[in-house]
């Protein structure tokens, strides 16, 4: 019978970068360095086999190539097993077989040491499913955390999404989701006995506060006195994003000096340059990229306002670091966006409406806001709290699979 005082956490995800600052994904790092404060945390971030010559295909590829068997992250050993992989979105499923077998030795000699009573998968697919045959193959229980796109387009989106989602649920002894939102899309998808536990990621109250934009612009090189609308997330579909150009160009034509600064990366980024130039407003948008973790409050900072006019969302980290950081949010009604973003921090827009995206960035870059009153809204949602929550909900889920 495993100790709910001493539990040891096995933090399973595909995800988890290789630094602490890598890339959006750089949160569940934060989640699995924060979680160690209360218990052993060993986290296993499955890995595609990536032989050097293989690594010329593309930067994703070589990332794979240069990925350590191991190391030391944030105070979090990591180990990064190796599976093959193939390309085409028919893999994905298989790809979640093929992890759980990579990983096997390693959990089984990570059970044998006494160091994993429990598999915490940080999605409910791909990480779940692997949890969920890893679970079975070793009599591990198995809590997962459904963050937003497992959830909302692979759970949903096919047959086979909905069947697999519904099965990792019932071989989970415990489920949770980062919105409420969320809870209830899975809830449409399996019948459960008990609502899932809602867990809302931290914010870095010491990293995201209200800095004076001025220099901020000046270290980013951003025009010092244009209102500047800032975008921050993967330049993919469902993000509103020809909409969001399509709106800075009629934000351009009543204020002619904004600007729009896209950072992020992703298979839009050619469309998107492509439909600013025919709306005649590639100057005046930046598309800078991917850009480290750390750099984000910066650019949070440099800007007037935030948009995020999404199809679909969970609970998006940056919309309520934007709050922190004192900038107002123009979104779209989505997961638990309402839950912090109203007219005293933003506006609310419907989805794939350009002109009312328009009219409401317009708002917002000409009132004027009040920085503390918009962090207030976000203030407890700290790691701290995230960490405590999390605990509790796996010291329940390792005693319901005890008794």
């Amino acid at each position: 019978m495993a100790s709910v005082q001493g539990l040891n956490v096995l933090f399973l995800s595909a995800s988890l970068p290789r630094s602490a600052s890598e890339g959006v994904d750089a949160v569940l790092v934060r989640r699995a360095s924060e979680l160690q404060r209360h218990c052993q945390v060993v986290a296993v971030a499955p890995t595609p086999c990536a032989p050097a010559p293989l690594a010329w295909i593309n930067p994703r590829w070589a990332a794979y190539a240069r990925t350590p068997r191991w190391q030391l992250l944030e105070g979090v050993p990591v180990f990064y097993p190796r599976y093959l992989q193939f390309p085409g979105a028919w893999f994905a499923a298989p790809a979640a077989l093929l992890m759980a077998l990579g990983a096997s030795r390693l959990i089984a000699r990570l059970k044998q040491d006494g160091r994993c009573d429990i598999i915490f998968a940080q999605s409910t697919f791909p990480d779940g499913l692997a949890g969920a045959l890893l679970g079975r193959w070793f009599r591990l229980p198995l809590a997962c955390l459904g963050r937003g796109t497992d959830i909302n387009v692979f759970g949903h989106r096919t047959r086979l999404g909905r069947f697999l989602t519904a099965w990792i649920v019932r071989n989970a002894v415990g489920v949770s989701v980062v919105a409420h939102d969320l809870a209830r899309s899975l809830e449409t998808i399996v019948a459960m006995p008990e609502p899932p536990v809602v867990l809302y990621d931290g914010i870095d109250l010491d990293q995201f506060f209200p800095r004076d934009r001025i220099p901020a612009r000046r270290r980013l090189r951003l025009a010092e006195s244009s209102p500047t609308i800032l975008y921050v997330g993967r330049l993919v579909e469902g993000k509103g994003l020809p909409e969001l150009v399509e709106a800075f160009a009629d934000v351009r034509a009543r204020l002619r000096d904004a600007a729009l600064v896209l950072v992020g990366a992703g298979p839009l980024h050619h469309d998107l340059r492509e439909r600013a130039q025919r709306l005649g407003v590639l100057p005046f948008v930046k598309l800078v990229g991917e850009r480290p973790y750390r750099e984000i409050p910066e650019w949070l900072c440099a800007a007037d306002c935030l948009a995020l006019p999404s199809e679909t969302e969970g609970f998006p980290n940056i919309v309520r670091e934007a709050l922190a950081c004192g900038r107002p949010v123009v979104a779209t009604p989505v997961g638990d966006i309402p839950r912090v973003v109203s007219a005293q921090v933003g506006r609310l827009v419907p989805a794939r409406d350009a002109a009312a995206l328009a009219r409401a960035l317009v708002e917002t870059l000409t009132y004027a806001w009040n920085a503390e009153v918009i962090r207030s809204i976000v203030s407890s949602m700290t790691w701290e709290r995230n960490a405590d929550e999390t605990h509790a909900f796996l010291r329940r889920a390792v005693a319901l699979r005890d008794r």
